[in-house]
């Protein structure tokens, strides 16, 4: 009976050892997760730009143009002085133009045809935080009274744990991890200011490769005659099948990535009011919600499609009727001039064409 005494307490100090470490671990875990919940470390957004005080080159169907670019690292445009007001535009690619000339970009159209200054921030691939802290670095020096914030149908996806943030993110040392699991939004926040920075030292390189190579003007009469395959959105499925899903569908799949842009939505609203500026938002639809032959396209390549995007509202702008709603913030949702419209798209792209930004421009003159 003594023995049996004896091996029962030893058998219970292992045991009891675990217990003790696990409720230890439960208790740090959720002190941990409480102090990541409101947010104790800050970190900067961060953003990445065009190299800063440069020449550089930009295509439009393989026809090339050099544009400055100013201290900030945004391209230079059309500098104006005797006006009456002045909008700061933050957005991504199809609000910087990507794939247009300059001239033909919808801010560039506003500057020759109104009597205000429209300076566009925008750098392609930026998402939300990217546009925040870029409104952070130059709102000081330019006093704008509006800023207008561009969303476009696929800011949350971006927002998100895209396919190369993924990566970036399983090439970190073991102890990101660590901290990643005690710290997971503070973190996450860090190692995306961190992605960011990578993507600044790619696309210096890059552009320094592409400026070195020899430019041979594109045959015209050749290019007109390509058949459009639509490798971009066939290289996009195939990375990320639910990229349509993860972008409008922000009750559901996108739940989570729609939170976390809302909270930096917030933010940047709140941002611009203490500055005594006012926010405005206008909306971007993406291609399927509007275009009804890259609808199919889609459907075509293997995209899971839903026809509400298209013939009725998604749960993304509903979500944005809402929230700016809510908020008292004028909303422009430009699926009131380009739903149904499959002339405002470049070739095999899904950025707009000059067709697209000239009637961008003539509603925001309007709306303004």
């Amino acid at each position: 009976m003594k023995k049996d005494k004896e091996q029962t307490t030893i058998l219970s100090k292992p045991i009891k050892f675990g217990l003790y470490t696990l409720l230890f671990f439960s208790v740090l875990l959720s002190f941990c997760r409480i102090i990541d919940s409101f947010g104790w470390f800050h970190f900067s957004y961060g953003h990445y730009h065009f190299p800063v005080n440069q020449k550089i080159p930009f295509f439009r169907q393989g026809e090339r143009e050099f544009s400055e670019i100013n201290e900030f690292g945004f391209r230079i445009g059309t500098l104006k002085t005797d006006v009456t007001c002045s909008y700061l535009l933050l957005g991504d690619s199809q609000t910087f133009g990507s794939g247009i000339f300059k001239k033909d970009t919808f801010p560039e159209i506003l500057n020759r045809e109104t009597n205000c200054h429209w300076i566009n921030v925008s750098i392609p691939g930026f998402t939300l935080e990217n546009e925040f802290s870029m409104y952070e670095k130059v709102s000081p020096s330019f006093p704008s009274k509006d800023v207008y914030l561009f969303v476009y149908g696929n800011d949350i996806y971006e927002t998100g744990d895209t396919p190369d943030y993924l990566h970036f993110l399983n090439h970190q040392k073991w102890y990101f991890h660590v901290f990643a699991f005690f710290f997971p939004e503070s973190s996450r926040l860090y190692l995306k200011g961190t992605y960011f920075e990578s993507i600044q030292k790619r696309m210096e390189e890059e552009l320094k490769r592409v400026s070195q190579l020899p430019y041979l003007a594109p045959d015209t009469k050749t290019k007109q005659e390509e058949e459009i395959d639509f490798l971009p959105l066939k290289t996009l499925f195939q990375i990320s099948p639910t990229y349509l899903s993860n972008s409008l569908d922000t009750k559901t799949f996108a739940k989570k990535d729609f939170e976390r842009w809302k909270q930096v939505f917030l933010r940047l609203k709140h941002k611009i009011e203490k500055d005594d500026k006012r926010l405005r938002v206008v909306y971007i639809p993406l291609e399927v919600e509007f275009d009804k032959t890259r609808y199919e396209v889609y459907q075509k390549i293997g995209f899971k499609m839903n026809p509400k995007w298209l013939e009725f509202d998604s749960e993304l702008v509903l979500d944005l009727i809402q929230l700016t709603k809510e908020n008292e913030i004028p909303f422009i949702d430009l699926r009131k001039w380009m739903r149904y419209r499959t002339d405002l798209l470049q070739k095999g792209d899904i950025h707009l064409n000059e067709v697209a930004t000239r009637l961008i421009a003539d509603i925001l003159k309007k709306e303004r």
